[in-house]
């Protein structure tokens, strides 16, 4: 199939100018040669993931502000319909658009791509930029990971702390990225763990997966008495997610494992050099 050369750029909220941090929140995309003009922007209703970046931020100043930007969005896609934009017309109305600007909402500089659907493209360009749809729980747990190692590395421990397998291989087991043991048995266990996905059922699926397997580890006495788990959740704002997320921390603390905040290093730093 052919391939049509169109200029997309990422929608950027900016709601502290002097700090220059945003978050990213929309796509709008032109093709030239077909006359596509599209867009996708975050739903104003779907505060989690602003709200969880910019915490002190009144969320209805978010609201109003993609309200305003989305219906704007929309007029641009209804004119360049009704006056059938192509070619020079609408890469000059793109160019006009995305034109640098002092404002909450803005854009990020434009850039080219080649693509057979340029409407399907706008749908991945936002999974990728708003939704990060490339950054799973394994994604973010393993980057929590190096986090926690880097830690535990700087204390130059007599006994490290290193991947393993904890319990019977034939049965109830769980490999933890960072275990610490002597000769004869295993004295500690840390598990950087993620539990801020995007929805309340995700967070009990995967917080309750481990639960389950603390749960038979303990009850066959398989674990090492000290466990803990560093935990990345939602804002206490985040309704459902947050009682979710309380849930399953809670659920782990009830087989005497230590949850703490992932960011809370002092408190990793000093179960494991105790």
């Amino acid at each position: 199939m052919k391939k049509f050369a169109c200029r997309y750029a990422i929608v950027r909220f900016l709601p502290y100018p002097e700090t220059q941090e945003f978050a990213n929140v929309g796509i709008v995309l032109a093709c030239p040669e077909t006359g596509y003009f599209g867009f996708k922007v975050e739903k104003h209703r779907r505060y989690g993931r602003v709200s969880g970046f910019f915490k002190r931020l009144d969320m209805a100043v978010f609201g109003a502000a993609m309200v305003g930007f989305e219906k704007e969005l929309a007029r641009i896609a209804a004119l360049v319909a009704d006056e059938c934009l192509r070619g020079d017309g609408l890469r000059a109305a793109f160019e006009a658009l995305v034109h640098p600007r002092e404002a909450i909402v803005r854009f990020g500089s434009p850039r080219a791509l080649l693509t057979e659907e340029p409407e399907q493209a706008v749908g991945d360009l936002f999974a990728y930029y708003v939704e990060h749809d490339f950054a799973t729980p394994d994604h973010h747990e393993r980057v929590m990971m190096k986090r926690v190692r880097a830690l535990l590395n700087g204390l130059k421990l007599d006994r490290p702390f290193r991947e393993m397998d904890i319990g019977d291989p034939n049965y109830a087991h769980a490999k933890f990225p960072l275990v610490q043991r002597d000769e004869e048995r295993v004295l500690k266990a840390i598990k950087p763990f993620f539990l801020a996905q995007d929805e309340a059922n995700k967070i009990l699926t995967h917080g309750g997966a481990w639960v389950d397997r603390i749960m038979r580890l303990r009850k066959r006495q398989l674990l090492p008495e000290a466990v803990l788990f560093a935990v990345e959740g939602p804002a206490p704002t985040e309704g459902a997610r947050f009682e979710a997320y309380d849930e399953i921390c809670r659920d782990l603390r009830g087989y005497d494992v230590e949850v703490v905040p992932a960011g809370q290093e002092q408190q990793i730093a000093t179960f494991a050099a105790a």
